[in-house]
């Protein structure tokens, strides 16, 4: 009967164990980037001809090179307080007056260490203080989440000049 009672605890401490382990916690998204929606006239839209590239960042920081795009994730560097991109955009593509809008996107946020759990490990989550931009192809600019999670959330929307297309 002894034996029997160890087996029937160790049977449900190993049920127990087993109903605990769960795979589905970690989000799609392992990393908190902050996801920026692309709006013209009102509504968001696809912008063609867009650029985007890292200022300042190591290695290659193109994200986007001659790009149809409503949406983009714009990572931030954990080890600095300020992320800073060049956005070109191509406006009137098939005319004689073409040309190439540059503008800048600079977000200030700070890095918040978070530890998810044992399946997911740790990850940085932001803070976004301020964004800001020039105003050449870029009318202006929301900040919709002031805290960038790894959730598929839309952070910041960038309202684009109505040029011709």
């Amino acid at each position: 009967m002894n034996r029997l009672t160890h087996i029937a605890a160790l049977l449900i401490v190993l049920c127990t164990a087993m109903a605990a382990c769960n795979n589905d916690t970690c989000y799609d998204n392992g990393s908190s980037l902050p996801l920026v929606t692309f709006y013209l006239s009102g509504s968001q839209q696809q912008v063609p001809g867009l650029t985007i590239m890292g200022i300042g960042a190591p290695g290659d920081s193109l994200l986007a090179d001659s790009s149809t795009l409503n949406e983009i994730y714009l990572p931030l560097r954990a080890t600095a307080s300020t992320t800073r991109y060049a956005i070109s955009r191509w406006v009137g593509i098939g005319t004689p007056m073409a040309q190439q809008l540059h503008d800048t996107l600079t977000i200030d946020y700070e890095p918040v260490a978070y530890f998810h759990s044992a399946e997911c490990g740790a990850m940085y989550n932001f803070d976004i203080h301020s964004a800001r931009c020039t105003n050449y192809g870029i009318d202006s600019i929301q900040v919709l989440n002031t805290h960038v999670t790894n959730s598929r959330t839309p952070v910041l929307r960038i309202h684009f000049t109505s040029f011709a297309q």
